[in-house]
């Protein structure tokens, strides 16, 4: 939805001034869901959401119709209108419908922030460290749609393609928390499969912000990884002496190929 978004940003430059219209109610159809489904992926976080399922399906029934509405009106080009279009430079007027679609989403993305600001104070560990990664990653597109979607345009300067800074930003911080779920496991002594290069990558940011948002249950974690590696270490110097009865050094020149990877 976001790349079909940004695509009608790079579509201004290359079709006809008269299709303005057509192109900048359409590309806003991708992104109207966004903000929901933003909500639903930050309350995927909150297990108290079963508790109260009814209203819950009230809620969400209210954000379908309320898609459905603003989708309408984009398809038949009754959000922005081009007041006027000299050479490359081109302003648009927005209705009431606009204007009720960007307190909406403004209303949606609050929402998520809340979810996550709660996540944050209740929750411990790894699960915090995403909460916080999450909420660090709303922030810069937050601020290039209030700059460039909803404050510039009251001035008539439509530059909307300008968001997509704030979304790098955005996109380069939630993979650190996608990627890192189960950052502490010893893949290549486990039935896990094989780490990913990205989860490679972005793990020593992820084990950094940790230390700081939580550093009890980093220093556990951490613990708790190296038992683990030493309990694996002993077991398979029993295995050694028992099996084939090697020698205090044969075993330990085994132990070190095999394990002197893990050792810093």
């Amino acid at each position: 939805m976001l790349g079909a978004w940004f695509q009608s940003f790079i579509l201004r430059e290359i079709v006809p001034s008269w299709s303005y219209n057509w192109l900048i109610n359409w590309g806003l159809i991708p992104s109207i869901p966004i903000p929901y489904y933003l909500f639903k992926i930050t309350s995927s976080y909150d297990q108290h959401e079963q508790q109260s399922k009814k209203p819950r399906k009230v809620f969400h029934t209210l954000n379908f119709l309320l898609i459905c509405f603003f989708s309408f009106h984009a398809f038949s080009l009754q959000i922005l209108h081009v007041s006027f279009n000299y050479n490359e430079n081109f302003a648009f007027e927005s209705g009431y419908v606009y204007k009720i679609l960007l307190i909406y989403s403004l209303c949606m993305v609050i929402l998520s922030l809340i979810n996550l600001a709660f996540n944050v104070m209740r929750k411990r560990g790894r699960a915090k460290t995403n909460a916080v990664l999450l909420f660090l990653g709303l922030i810069p597109p937050i601020i290039s749609v209030l700059i460039f979607i909803y404050i510039r345009p009251l001035y008539g300067i439509f530059s909307g393609g300008y968001t997509v800074i704030g979304f790098i930003f955005g996109i380069l911080i939630w993979p650190i928390a996608i990627m890192n779920c189960d950052a502490f496991q010893l893949r290549q002594l486990s039935n896990h499969p094989k780490e990913r290069a990205l989860t490679k990558i972005t793990k020593p940011a992820f084990n950094f912000l940790y230390s700081i948002v939580d550093k009890k249950a980093w220093m556990s974690e951490v613990f708790s990884k190296n038992i683990h590696f030493m309990k694996l270490t002993l077991i398979k110097d029993a295995e050694l002496k028992e099996h084939y009865g090697y020698s205090f050094m044969k075993r330990s020149s085994i132990l070190a190929r095999m394990f002197g990877n893990y050792i810093k």
